[in-house]
């Protein structure tokens, strides 16, 4: 998976089908948690989620939020950059299926 991530930070999507993302369930969970850490970078419409974020060209906080919301499968990748402590709260939070342990941090 570290080549699909390489791959989505070179070129990443910026409008997704909703039946295109993964873990989808749980996905609004997800668009919370990074609109607290990069604030109305995705908008969400019937049946898509668009990225638009607030820079041009976007940070790249911005870029991995979005990612790690269309593709939570790449979490582990993700640890491996360069990212903010309360992102990667965030992700081993999510890795950890112990989503309340982010939202304890955060507030």
């Amino acid at each position: 998976m570290e080549k699909e991530l390489l791959t989505l930070l070179k070129s990443y999507p910026t409008v997704v089908k909703s039946t295109n993302i993964v873990d989808f369930v749980n996905f609004d969970e997800r668009l919370s948690a990074v609109d607290y850490l990069a604030v109305n970078t995705i908008g969400v419409s019937e049946g898509i989620v668009e990225f638009i974020p607030d820079n041009e060209p976007p940070t790249e906080d911005e870029v991995y939020c979005w990612i790690w919301a269309i593709r939570p499968d790449l979490s582990k990748e993700l640890l491996v950059l360069d990212i903010s402590e309360d992102f990667r709260i965030l992700l081993n939070s999510y890795i950890d299926n112990d989503m309340k342990r982010f939202w304890n941090h955060i507030n």
